[in-house]
């Protein structure tokens, strides 16, 4: 990976290099809190191609953020890079309701164990490497993870915001860890840029973990969850979002490059 000391600085990574499973959490831990979840100029890519270059000018360069299929483009070469054993699976989304298999994560397997990792659901997704072994619960402050083995749905991943009153387990995804290869993860990211079905498509959103809680903006609301108090205001205009998106999110995007069908 010919950026890796750009990509690291842009996740604020000084961490020393072991292969193992403790520098996997701190590169997990120093994305999902560094950049942000959002898919503000998706639909920029008319093409539907996953470039590299595009991808690496776009979030180490640029500052901005990007979704599931943008990061694992990124994070695969920086795997290579590291000498990391890894595949990529995708998932069937879960909530508000099941989706077809098109959310991108990957497996990463270090001294016979693999791991789920994943950066790319949004900040209600796992907040460290999830170890692929049925009933493992990664606990958190605000936010838990769980994997469990499913007869029908493979392998789901489910959170607990502890944070809730009477906290339950909800279920976000599911995959079969089967073999994915270019040609599927394509169909899943053409499926994201332009079914009408596709929540992505048809939603613009950002967010961005916090230690306590998380700050999402989708279409005109921005939420801020800190603990037990959560906070949701309306986004007067254009402007604001613009404001609102380079002040919490540290995305400079100006307003007249925020799409039409965003906030008018």
């Amino acid at each position: 990976m010919r950026d890796i000391s750009l990509f690291f600085n842009r996740l604020n990574f000084k961490e020393k290099y072991a292969k193992d499973i403790h520098y996997l959490v701190a590169l997990h831990k120093a994305h999902f809190y560094s950049v942000p979840f959002e898919n503000f100029t998706m639909k920029d890519n008319g093409a539907g191609e996953l470039s590299y270059d595009d991808i690496a000018h776009k979030v180490i360069f640029s500052n901005r953020g990007g979704i599931c299929f943008e990061f694992m483009v990124l994070l695969e070469k920086l795997f290579d890079h590291l000498g990391y054993v890894h595949c990529s699976r995708l998932a069937k989304v879960l909530i508000p309701f099941m989706t077809p298999a098109t959310h991108q994560l990957s497996i990463v397997s270090i001294n016979e164990e693999r791991w789920i990792f994943d950066v790319g659901f949004g900040a209600k997704g796992p907040r460290a490497p999830l170890l692929l072994i049925d009933g493992y619960i990664h606990e958190h402050i605000f936010l838990s993870s769980k994997v469990t083995r499913n007869s029908v749905h493979g392998w789901v991943v489910s959170v607990k915001e502890n944070s809730k009153p009477n906290a339950v387990w909800e279920d976000i995804y599911s995959f079969h860890d089967t073999a994915t290869f270019q040609p599927d993860i394509n169909m899943a990211y053409f499926y994201t840029l332009h079914s009408p079905q596709s929540l992505l498509n048809t939603n613009q959103v950002a967010s961005l973990p916090t230690e306590n809680g998380r700050i999402s903006i989708r279409n005109n609301t921005f939420t801020e969850v800190n603990g037990f108090s959560s906070l949701s205001v309306e986004i007067a205009d254009k402007q604001a979002l613009s404001q609102l998106l380079s002040e919490r999110f540290g995305i400079a995007l100006s307003p007249e490059n925020i799409p039409e069908e965003g906030i008018q």
